[in-house]
């Protein structure tokens, strides 16, 4: 019976809280009030109590949340106030596109190095296989196709070589490079423009 009272004078005494919390931390937490504008409650992370949030934002139902950090998409979400419930939010923030196709043409030109110094070294089947999965994540680069066209033909395998540089033309009609060495093996095998490849 104790505890009992314990826990009912404990929920009664103590106020909801009101917490968020990011990933990455350090970001702003705004409220749209009911105009739209946003209105800055600080930085994560963020706690207040949940009484406050609504005598000053949500008297009248839900309030909406934003989350946010230069360089990260804003995370939005609107929670209802309850007054007697802890309130937790845990808002993962995703990088911004344009940051995240830099990133990833980071990594690809990094791979790409790689490749070539595995070729200097004659390491051809290493450098291929490291194509082959930059290919499942970049399909549409031509010069991971053009580079395994000169594995190809670095190894002597000319018809394999032909299909890829192929392939890498077909991909993008402005690499110059691929275009020079399909020419160059359709004329030196005499293959016609239709004729093998992939």
């Amino acid at each position: 019976m104790k505890y009992l009272l314990l826990l009912l004078l404990s929920t009664s005494v103590f106020a909801a809280k009101f917490n968020v919390k990011s990933d990455p931390s350090d970001c702003d937490v705004y409220v749209i009030d009911k105009n739209g504008k946003r209105v800055s409650l600080g930085k994560t992370p963020y706690e207040t109590d949940v009484e406050t949030m609504q005598t000053n934002y949500g008297a009248n139902g839900p309030v909406q949340i934003e989350v946010y950090k230069p360089g990260f998409e804003p995370y939005s979400l609107s929670v209802p106030m309850l007054a007697k419930s802890d309130i937790d939010i845990s808002a993962n923030l995703k990088v911004e596109k344009d940051i995240e196709l830099a990133q990833d043409f980071d990594f690809l030109v990094g791979d790409l190095f790689d490749v070539l110094r595995l070729m200097r070294g004659k390491n051809f089947d290493l450098a291929f296989a490291k194509l082959e999965k930059l290919e499942v994540k970049f399909p549409h680069f031509s010069i991971i196709h053009e580079m395994k066209g000169s594995i190809s033909y670095l190894k002597k395998d000319f018809k394999n070589s032909l299909a890829f540089y192929r392939k890498a033309f077909g991909i993008n009609p402005k690499n110059r490079e691929a275009y020079k060495m399909k020419i160059y093996l359709e004329k030196k095998f005499n293959v016609s423009k239709n004729e093998g490849g992939k």
